[in-house]
């Protein structure tokens, strides 16, 4: 039999270890949920791109960035971009792999390396969130395609999931929600302890941490968001047995109930060795952050400036956070909060500077700077 990623010695390191590289696929024309086609609408690509722009040049002054391009045109016309910006490209790669968004996090490989100084890539069958098979068609070899520009091995999980939806500390944990994984959408049949196994041997964790999540309905209709609730958007280790979690004290916010659950399952979990959590709270954007434009998923509410006459609420969370080689990328969205998110960051990292980038037109179509990127890791 083929030996598992653990029986080779990989673990998934946490994202505060060192970094070689990070990966991200740059905004392109508006995706299309019912033909294989983009739309030809390039203002998608020009919504987003002074966001994918900050945060590659931030990136780039500690590690390499290596972005994925649509096709060879695309390709071209980054290069100029990033010439006429003064990039250094030594520190920038160009690839081109086909895709359809922007989600690196969730299409691409989760990175794992050993004592041997190997890196491997693990690919979980991406399905398109379960609720978009267009995105699953075009998306699902981006992370044996990253693999293969690496040339390094690939092992495939036997289940379904995304990058967003678990956080790890690198010594054997693992937090992620039920709603998103343990869901009929992704993965049938399948028990908790499957699902666990698959962690164990192809990650190298030994402890899950469930948080509930949210039902699929509620997400999309209610918080804004298309992945039945990423972990990214609700608790991120920052330590060993330290935890930044999402919260409001608002109980009008739609996501109060599902706040509160989350942060007594994390009041009750424990880590690998036994020990309890310690556990910090991010406030949400004060009175939510909403659309101001079209949204291109329509699940989550399509134009809401034509067909419902008002604005959406978005997912907008300050824990959709990349931590990178000696910086932070913190998402901020113009809000009374972004400066408490900042000190709270702060106080977390104090040997890392705290870079904003605003995110709004990003965040308006369901995610953030992590959703968006994925850590190479240092071998």
């Amino acid at each position: 039999m083929t030996p598992t990623p653990k029986e080779l010695g990989f673990r998934m390191p946490a994202e505060w270890e060192n970094q070689s590289a990070i990966w991200l696929q740059w905004p392109y024309e508006a995706p299309s949920f019912n033909s294989v086609e983009n739309t030809g609408d390039k203002t998608y690509q020009m919504k987003l791109e002074k966001t994918w722009l900050l945060m590659s040049w931030e990136l780039h002054q500690h590690e390499k960035v290596c972005v994925i391009a649509m096709n060879q045109g695309h390709k071209s016309y980054l290069k100029g971009v990033f010439q006429y910006m003064n990039f250094d490209f030594e520190k920038i790669e160009i690839h081109i792999i086909p895709y359809m968004d922007v989600w690196h996090r969730d299409t691409g490989p989760i990175f794992i390396h050993n004592d041997k100084g190997e890196l491997a890539a693990t690919a979980w069958n991406f399905n398109g969130y379960g609720s978009y098979p267009i995105c699953a068609l075009r998306e699902k070899r981006v992370a044996n395609d990253v693999a293969d520009r690496l040339s390094i091995r690939c092992f495939t999980a036997p289940i379904v999931t995304e990058g967003g939806a678990i956080e790890v500390n690198g010594t054997g944990s693992l937090v992620a929600t039920r709603s998103s994984i343990l869901n009929d959408n992704r993965n049938p049949g399948v028990s908790q302890q499957a699902v666990e196994k698959a962690f164990e041997d192809y990650l190298g964790v030994t402890n899950v941490i469930w948080l509930s999540g949210a039902p699929s309905e509620v997400c999309k209709k209610e918080l804004g968001d298309g992945t039945d609730y990423h972990i990214d958007i609700a608790a991120r280790f920052i330590a060993k047995n330290k935890v930044l979690y999402t919260w409001t004290d608002d109980k009008t916010d739609p996501r109060y109930p599902y706040l509160v659950q989350h942060r007594e399952e994390l009041k009750s979990a424990r880590d690998e060795e036994g020990n309890a959590l310690s556990l910090i709270p991010l406030e949400t954007p004060k009175n939510g952050v909403y659309t101001t434009s079209e949204r291109y998923d329509d699940s989550l509410g399509g134009d809401s400036d034509t067909e419902t006459g008002k604005a959406e609420l978005t997912d907008a969370a300050y824990t959709n956070f990349l931590l990178a080689n000696n910086i932070v990328l913190l998402p901020v969205f113009g809000n009374v909060n972004d400066q408490n998110a900042k000190d709270v960051l702060s106080e977390c990292f104090p040997d890392r500077k705290i870079i904003t980038i605003p995110c709004v037109s990003l965040n308006e179509n369901g995610g953030a700077i992590h959703c968006v990127t994925q850590q190479q890791p240092a071998v």
